[in-house]
């Protein structure tokens, strides 16, 4: 951590968001329950073009889109976070067909944010 902070953070080669990408767990029922968690609403992601579409598990609430549109509006491009279902892409793969989406235009450079945006994504309100 110390390198992290003193060298990299210091000097402009990551920012404090970036230490949400991982979690330090000092037991193994920790680090499962950090698992679980990440993948309670959160299924995946994939870019498609200049979109970023993440599936989930279940479909969130219209209220939770509201507030992750509010919350995360710094790190979107063009237009809003958007649910919807499966893209037509996505028809022959049996298994993710079904599952909501959310899609939206971000901006590249601020992944730190992306993951506070899954872990909004995993306490917000489900359909």
């Amino acid at each position: 951590m110390q390198f992290l902070t003193k060298r990299l953070l210091k000097f402009g080669f990551i920012s404090e968001e970036d230490f949400t990408f991982f979690k330090i767990k000092h037991s193994a029922q920790d680090a499962a329950a950090e698992i679980t968690q990440f993948y309670k609403v959160f299924h995946s992601a994939r870019w498609v073009g200049e979109r970023f579409v993440i599936r989930l598990n279940h479909c969130l609430s219209s209220e939770a889109i509201a507030d992750l549109n509010k919350e995360f509006a710094d790190i979107v491009r063009v237009g809003e976070i958007v649910q919807r279902a499966a893209l037509p892409g996505e028809a022959n793969e049996l298994e993710i067909r079904d599952l909501p989406l959310l899609i939206f235009t971000p901006f590249r450079g601020r992944f730190g944010r992306f993951r506070q945006l899954i872990d909004a994504i995993n306490s917000s309100a489900t359909a």
